[in-house]
């Protein structure tokens, strides 16, 4: 009769650990997708911020010289980047501008004034900022909240191409 009752709590033991060790798996699976995504979420924040800062600093360093950048009012939008540019004898400008959270870019016929609903969204960011500066321009960019829950602001300065 003792030997019987030694199994059975032996058996309620083993239960009770494989119960524990179920548990213990949950949890580390858990918190190991938590971890995974947010490592994800930072490194995709990361590759945003430096792509919108990239593709301005391309868009700028397209330009022929450092006149045909400008900076203008958009209506209802505010400023945006204006670059210059003639092909085959007609003047075309590429207007970049943020609208409703997205990095636009529109190219239209020198002297018109894009629409701001046509324009080619490029990708998510919050703001962005050019001056015109002695020998170069200076170009500071807001992106979306990410992970964090807060924008991330980078700043670059880019040198005036010298020579043609």
């Amino acid at each position: 009769m003792f030997g019987r009752k030694s199994h059975s709590m032996n058996l309620v033991f083993v239960i009770l650990l494989l119960g524990v060790f179920a548990i213990a798996a949950v949890f580390t699976a858990v918190l190991g997708a938590k971890i995974y995504e947010s490592g994800t979420q930072k490194m995709q924040d990361n590759f945003d911020m430096r792509t919108s800062v990239i593709y301005l600093s391309e868009k700028i360093r397209t330009a022929g010289s450092a006149g045909d950048i400008s900076t203008r009012d958009l209506p209802g939008i505010g400023k945006a980047l204006v670059i210059s540019e003639t092909v085959n004898g007609q003047g075309f400008e590429s207007w970049i501008f943020v609208a409703d959270g997205q990095l636009c870019e529109s190219v239209v016929a020198a002297g018109d004034t894009p629409l701001p609903g046509a324009a080619q969204q490029i990708m998510p960011l919050t703001s962005f900022q050019v001056t015109k500066e002695s020998g170069g321009v200076s170009l500071t960019v807001v992106t979306a909240p990410g992970a964090s829950g807060s924008p991330q602001t980078i700043s670059t300065f880019l040198a005036e191409r010298t020579g043609s």
